[in-house]
Formats: C-alpha cells, sequence, structure tokens
C-alpha cells in the first residue's frame, strides 16, 4: 500500500528480564502492511474499489486536452470574444477536473485507512506478543521513529509479517 500516513510510535514491552536485557529491534511496519497477506488483500481491494474512478479520471482527463487541442488549433480562426469563452469554458473543465481527482483522492485515502485499521490492530498485538514472548525491552518503527541507522539483524520484519499472517489467518 501507498504511503498511509501512519506513524507508529514506539512499542515499548515492559518486562522485568527484557529490560535488563536491553533487547532492542525494529520493524518496518510499511512493508509489513504492503507484504503481508491481509496487507495484499487490501491492496487488491482497493485496486478493485478504484478502477471505475480511474478510468472516469482518464476519460476526463482526454476530454480536457482535447478540449485543448481545439482551442489552440482554432485560436486562429476565432473571433476574441469566441475565444475568450472557450477559454473560460477550458478553466471550468481544468478546475472540475481538479476537484474531481482531489475527491476521488480523498476517498482513496479514506477507504486505504479503513482497510487497514483492522491489520494494524491486529498487527499491535502481534508485535506486542512477539516482543515479550522474546524478551525485548523495545520494539521500533523504522519509519516513524526517525531511526537513521541499525543493524539489519535488528530488523525482525520477517518474522512480524509470519506472524501477523497466521493472527490473520487465525481471526478470519
Amino acid at each position: 500500500m501507498k504511503k498511509i500516513g501512519l506513524l507508529l510510535l514506539v512499542f515499548i514491552m515492559v518486562s522485568g528480564s527484557a529490560l535488563a536485557s536491553g533487547k532492542i529491534a525494529y520493524v518496518e511496519v510499511q512493508r509489513v502492511l504492503e507484504t503481508s497477506e491481509p496487507g495484499k488483500k487490501a491492496l487488491d481491494q482497493l485496486t478493485k474499489r478504484f478502477e471505475d474512478m480511474r478510468a472516469e479520471l482518464d476519460r476526463e482527463r482526454g476530454n480536457v486536452e482535447k478540449m485543448r487541442e481545439e482551442l489552440q488549433k482554432q485560436s486562429l480562426v476565432l473571433s476574441q470574444d469566441a475565444q475568450e469563452d472557450l477559454e473560460a469554458e477550458l478553466r471550468t473543465k481544468v478546475r472540475e477536473f481538479q476537484e474531481m481527482f482531489q475527491a476521488y483522492q480523498a476517498r482513496m485515502q479514506q477507504e486505504e485507512q479503513e482497510l487497514s485499521e483492522p491489520i494494524i490492530d491486529i498487527l499491535f498485538d502481534v508485535i506486542n506478543e512477539y516482543g515479550q514472548k522474546n524478551e525485548y525491552a523495545a520494539i521500533f518503527d523504522a519509519q516513524g521513529s526517525g531511526l537513521i541507522y541499525a543493524d539489519e539483524a535488528l530488523n525482525i520484519t520477517d518474522k512480524v509479517i509470519e506472524e501477523l499472517n497466521k493472527a490473520w489467518a487465525a481471526k478470519n
């Protein structure tokens, strides 16, 4: 899934032995959402829902371009009033297209969030359980935590994807 604007902060699992050991790890949450089974399903659903919208946007974009080309072709033979009318009509069409695009974009973001919320809820549980079971003091989101560098050995993303897939299959 494209960037969904989620900032998952630091996951801190408090367990006496985990704090003493100081074990930390990080998860690439965006990659989990894009490559896990529930994430792929959500992306497929989103893609299917917006195929019609994309086709309509493409059709409208084509109409705007066709109108722009006609205006350029006829600009020498049209009276100034007729040309100004066509230019005003083109501006209106462009504005309508932009409004349509923004509305579709907002709707797509809303639906993306709605589809990802149940996945994220389970993901939080999976990460918490994994952290407690493996005695981690902290698990960070690689993107949302401001993490600049960490050894790849601290990356538990693949393990979290496996656990999320299992949890999702068990729930559904």
